[in-house]
């Protein structure tokens, strides 16, 4: 054979050759007396050096075996030299350096920037940085007391062990865990130091949030869920139909999942406001009692001063006298019992309405006015004679039946008409001054009135037993308000209200020895009904809240506050969240807060917070061991786009 132009080719000595032959026979030897495991190994620990950190642990591997410790692998480290065995996760790199120089050096920078002219390249090695979840110990795995030596061998785990450790098991999937090819983000919907442990969906406008609520009320309706969603954009209106992006669909070939809507949707929206599915069958409009708001969350949302609050409070006190004495509330001992039990910090008064209580106020400013005035002079009487007569009816005439109009006196529009002098006599008896401050409250009373919210005539309240129906999805579709100030009164009377009738319902089951439905509660744009600014102004209703998402967790009441403010959002708020979804934030002074509320996320997932695609998500769940970056699974439900 001939020799390749410029080359020369020269036959071996025989003694070359048997040293050749020598050196292979001992390299046999050696291989044959290795652990044979340690085939299986995919790298192995470096040593530690002045910067290396606790439970942070370097891991040098092959240029062939690189590919293998992707970025959130799990890994198990063991420590031959003190036969100890280690648990640990990818969270840096992996990192490819060159073999013979410094990857920083002239020659290696030198080679890279001449590709095109040269083919040589230096061989080169991985380097990746594990976090040490714990050290197994009796089939447990325990904080770690030790690090793993020198060169300890590193050994990936096979999906199933995985999928143990990280506690990625259950039936419901939120999507697939980022650096695995087959490993689903799973919990069990029924394991209640998940959901109603109250979870946070936060990221920048176009990240995903939206998708990710949209597939969750499809997997909690799957998993029997009671569902209901305070959707104030209309977004969540129509995801009983299967969706028709085609993003969306695409995405969900690549799953091999269908688009699907749900199969039980219903839409709840005020009297007087339109929902962004007009035509849907299942259409509830609603109206709210104002017997069941709270007297101090009524004067924070009417945002009412020192002295309005004084005259709003003392106008509501006699107006509870008057509905016993017109025997409208209570009735019976029962009844009277209930008062007793009154918590006037979370629920009004039963059967007040907002007529009852303008007429009181009428009345107070009729009585401050010259007619008013000059009326109580004319009655000459001692002031408990003249008391005594305002609350008893005119003789001859019927306490039920109107008493005739006379010009000078103010209208009353409830039952309280029927005997004015009683309602005049409630209010002398508890007197009041400044006709102006009056005037101030009747007009913001007046205000809350032609909101026409409350009481609005045959109008059905918030029927709360079928909305925790399960597998029932209830939307509550805001979209046809204009008001933050009035969305925020909405969530939060129903908010009370699904508390209740949930509490009651865990009560009965638990005197049963059954077991009650579980109900998820989402919120969108949370930093509107809860930002810093308004509980500052309004604290009542934020009790309220909190009050609900602490009995909540015991009672399998969830809340999900979705946002893309989480600044907003103060620190009252996010301490009520235990399980986070986080999508892209750019904003470090964000990321940066958000770091000390979800102290478990360690500082490797937040530096790739910045520059997450749309969809995925870092999620931190309780049941997980560690947070994961996951792909958030794609909607199969159609969703309207916020214009």
């Amino acid at each position: 054979m001939d020799a390749p132009y410029n080359e020369v080719v020269r036959p071996l000595p025989d003694k070359v050759l048997g040293e050749l032959e020598e050196l292979r026979h001992q390299a046999d030897r050696v291989t044959a007396s290795l652990d044979p495991e340690l085939e299986k190994a995919v790298g192995f620990t470096h040593f530690d050096t002045t910067s290396s950190q606790d439970n942070l642990i370097t891991v040098l591997t092959t240029r062939n075996d690189l590919h293998q410790l992707a970025s959130q692998t799990l890994v198990r480290v063991k420590s031959k030299e003190d036969n100890r065995s280690y648990l640990g996760l990818v969270v840096r790199g992996p990192f490819a350096e060159p073999d013979a120089v410094s990857a920083n050096s002239t020659i290696a920078v030198g080679v890279v920037v001449q590709g095109k002219k040269l083919t040589y390249t230096f061989d080169y090695h991985g380097r990746a940085e594990i976090e040490i979840l714990g050290e197994e110990l009796d089939g447990k795995l325990v904080p770690p007391g030790h690090r793993p030596r020198p060169k300890s061998p590193v050994f990936l785990l096979d999906d199933a062990e995985s999928e143990h450790v990280l506690g990625m098991s259950g039936d419901l999937c939120l999507g697939m865990v980022v650096g695995y090819e087959y490993m689903e983000a799973r919990f069990h919907p029924m394991d209640k130091s998940v959901l109603p442990r109250h979870t946070g969906i936060i990221g920048t406008t176009g990240g995903g949030k939206s998708t990710t609520v949209a597939t969750l009320i499809h997997r909690a309706q799957e998993a029997g869920i009671a569902t209901i969603v305070f959707d104030v954009e209309g977004e969540y209106t129509h995801v009983d139909k299967p969706t028709e992006d085609p993003a969306m669909l695409e995405a969900l070939k690549r799953r091999k999942q269908k688009p699907q809507g749900v199969r039980e949707l219903h839409i709840h929206h005020l009297v007087g406001r339109d929902s962004r599915n007009p035509r849907h069958k299942n259409l509830h409009p609603f109206a709210l009692n104002f017997s069941s708001l709270s007297p101090y969350a009524i004067a924070e949302i009417l945002d009412l001063s020192d002295a309005q609050r004084e005259r709003f409070h003392k106008a509501y006190d006699v107006t509870k006298l008057l509905l016993e004495d017109f025997g409208i509330f209570p009735k019976n001992p029962e009844e009277r019992q209930q008062v007793l039990e009154l918590d006037e910090l979370s629920t009004g008064f039963p059967r007040m309405t907002i007529q009852h209580l303008l007429d009181v106020v009428s009345t107070y400013i009729y009585s401050l006015s010259d007619e008013g005035k000059a009326e109580t002079k004319s009655r000459s009487k001692p002031t408990s004679r003249r008391q005594a007569s305002l609350l008893e009816p005119a003789e001859g005439t019927d306490a039920d039946s109107p008493e005739p109009p006379q010009d000078n006196l103010p209208l009353l529009y409830s039952e309280f008409r029927s005997n004015f002098g009683r309602v005049m006599g409630r209010v002398m008896a508890h007197a009041s001054r400044n006709e102006i401050s009056w005037k101030t409250l009747a007009g913001k009373l007046h205000y809350l009135r032609r909101l026409k919210l409350f009481d609005v005539g045959s109008a059905p309240g918030v029927d709360y037993g079928s909305m925790l129906t399960p597998g029932r999805v209830s939307v509550i579709d805001l979209s046809d308000t204009d008001s933050p100030q009035l969305n925020n009164l909405v969530i939060a009377d129903i908010l009370r209200g699904l508390q209740e009738t949930q509490e009651a319902r865990y009560q009965r089951a638990n005197e049963r020895g059954e077991s009650v439905t579980p109900v998820l509660i989402i919120v969108e744009e949370a930093h509107e009904f809860l930002s810093a600014s308004r509980i500052s102004q309004m604290p009542v209703l934020f009790e309220q809240v909190a009050r609900i998402a602490k009995r909540g967790r015991k009672r399998w009441l969830g809340l999900v506050f979705v946002t893309q403010l989480p600044q907003h959002l103060p620190n009252e708020v996010l301490g009520l969240l235990n399980n986070f979804i986080i999508h892209k934030i750019t904003d470090s002074t964000v990321i940066s807060r958000m770091q000390k509320t979800a102290g478990t996320i360690d500082e490797s997932l937040w530096n790739k917070v910045s520059s997450l695609a749309p969809g995925q998500a870092l999620v931190s769940f309780s049941n997980f061991t560690r947070p994961l970056m996951v792909a958030v699974d794609p909607a199969p439900v159609k969703r309207l786009l916020v214009e």
